[in-house]
């Protein structure tokens, strides 16, 4: 069984996701952790680089939004064995992959005649947007478990539901690539309260928490590093896990792309068959084929695998 392994307690950096409005102490929160290396999408970090207190953690800033640098960035870090990598924010970040991806739609409505602000991010933009956040993700996994932390601020968004002719928010969601919360250790809402003196204090709402230091719907005062620093240091010294995710999306493409060239070859030695079978299946099958929308089914695209195995398994049936 060389798939699996025995289970022991591990080392490993904390993945955490916090979010929140404007003020609410986010960045002052990523600055407790040990080392940090900041990813600074918002120039933020320029307030607190000689800040004696908030400052004295800031090893490193890096000022970009591109989603490149970020891979690059995560990819040094791979050499360290402790620290923490902050992205400040991930809303930036996937704003910029999102833009890039619109500027290459408009790019190709340009040069076929048409007009450019009618252009969109297409399903293939989409797709190729949900591909790279995921091999982000799954680098920042890697890169926590070699013992280093992982801490991605997002700014907060509402989620609404129509109910009769008005939206009501029935809650509320970071803005990042679509269900990039469910990687997290520890998900934070960061909020502010002030009392009658107009004095603020700075709060966070634990939405989750796997190393069970908190527990989902507690609220905890000036949330920081300190708030799970036993837990983590209980570990020091404890094995660490050879996680190779992003490498794995990599291998599940290659098979997926070896998987569709196989059937593609199958089902263009179909077509030639059923072509040279009788007049009848020759005339149906390429009737069935323009109305589909296929342009070459000798070399059929991606999307339109499934559109030609159905034509022929109809014409073979004939």
């Amino acid at each position: 069984m060389g798939l699996f392994r025995k289970p022991s307690a591990k080392k490993l950096g904390l993945k955490v996701l916090v979010m929140g409005e404007k003020g609410v102490g986010k960045s002052v929160f990523t600055l407790s952790f040990p080392k940090v290396y900041a990813m600074d999408a918002e120039t933020g970090m320029a307030f607190y680089e000689n800040h004696p207190v908030f400052g004295k953690n800031l090893e490193a800033i890096a000022n970009t939004q591109d989603f490149n640098e970020l891979q690059e960035a995560i990819e040094e870090m791979m050499d360290l064995e402790e620290g923490t990598l902050v992205i400040d924010s991930e809303t930036k970040f996937y704003q910029n992959l999102t833009d890039a991806s619109l500027k290459v739609e408009e790019a190709k409505a340009r040069n076929n005649g048409k007009n450019v602000d009618d252009s969109a991010v297409s399903m293939r933009g989409w797709g190729r947007i949900k591909s790279v956040a995921q091999r982000l993700q799954n680098l920042k996994i890697d890169l926590s478990a070699k013992g280093v932390n992982v801490i991605s601020v997002s700014q907060i968004d509402d989620v609404k539901q129509k109910v009769g002719d008005n939206f009501v928010k029935i809650g509320e969601k970071p803005v990042m690539q679509k269900g990039s919360e469910y990687d997290y250790d520890i998900v934070l809402k960061l909020y502010t309260e002030m009392d009658a003196n107009k004095n603020v204090s700075y709060k966070g709402l634990i939405l989750k928490d796997r190393t069970g230091v908190t527990k989902v719907g507690q609220v905890v005062s000036d949330p920081s590093y300190d708030t799970w620093r036993l837990f983590l240091e209980s570990r020091d010294g404890a094995d660490k896990i050879q996680s190779t995710l992003s490498k794995d999306l990599n291998k599940s493409q290659k098979a997926l792309k070896e998987e569709d060239a196989e059937l593609e070859k199958t089902l263009t030695d179909k077509f030639r068959e059923l072509v040279a079978k009788s007049e009848e299946h020759k005339t149906k099958l390429i009737g069935l084929v323009q109305k589909a929308g296929i342009e070459n089914p000798l070399s059929p695209k991606a999307n339109e695998l499934k559109k030609l195995e159905e034509i022929i398994e109809l014409v073979s049936a004939i």
